[in-house]
């Protein structure tokens, strides 16, 4: 079997000047440490989800660059959208470029040595700080969208399924969310990943070990130092 990763948050600008060391020291050179350990733990058969926020372009022609860089990396690449990836236009037009090297995932599942992978990129929860009506409609479409996504992977016959999202799926103190109350509704879910966490005082606010069976794994880039988890 396989060997599958994932990572979050890689924040790529290869097209334009954005440095991510703005942010802090565990920023700095971020492409070449990840890019180091990427190689030295994931093989060429091995798979990488990487879990939204990959580049700063607005524009899919911009994010080529990022995108070259990360197809040049070991291993087949899973992606899915996270809230700054504006250039994610045109999901038949994505998946069109590297067939059998990157799958841009959306509203689908794809199947891994009998392990279905689905995702979505997930949205802010109600009782967050400037939640508004404007959310709840994101929200909603995001749930539909996940649905999607997960129901095509039961139609295919899952056994188990690997859930990756953008956003956390669920806040301290409570846990409790729409997303996790989907996650309930599919006993195939085993495990959960997800980004856009970031910063020490960020990294305990999503929900993660287990819960109702399910195992949830913060993997954004700075919570991992660089280093692509191992999930399976």
């Amino acid at each position: 079997m396989r060997k599958i990763f994932a990572i979050g948050d890689l924040h790529l600008s290869f097209a334009s000047d954005k440095p991510m060391d703005v942010f802090g020291p565990e920023w700095a050179r971020h492409d070449e440490r990840v890019a180091a350990s990427w190689r030295a733990e994931v093989g060429a058969d091995d798979v990488v989800i990487v879990v939204g926020d990959t580049s700063w372009a607005l524009k899919t022609e911009e994010a080529m660059p990022d995108l070259e860089w990360l197809r040049a990396l070991p291993g087949f690449k899973i992606l899915i959208r996270g809230n700054h990836d504006l250039w994610w236009q045109g999901i038949k037009k994505l998946n069109a470029l590297w067939p059998g090297e990157m799958l841009f995932l959306q509203n689908d599942s794809v199947e891994i040595d009998g392990l279905y992978v689905c995702g979505s990129r997930g949205w802010g929860l109600p009782g967050l700080e400037d939640y508004g009506a404007d959310d709840e409609k994101i929200l909603a479409r995001e749930l539909a969208r996940l649905t999607l996504s997960l129901d095509a992977a039961v139609k295919r016959g899952a056994g188990e399924i690997l859930l990756a999202m953008h956003f956390p799926p669920a806040i301290a103190p409570s846990f409790a969310s729409p997303f996790v109350d989907l996650i309930r509704g599919y006993p195939q879910i085993r495990r959960v990943v997800y980004g856009h966490l970031h910063g020490p005082a960020a990294f305990g606010k999503g929900i993660r070990g287990e819960h109702d069976g399910v195992r949830y794994d913060l993997v954004s880039l700075d919570f991992l130092a660089c280093k692509p988890a191992r999930i399976v």
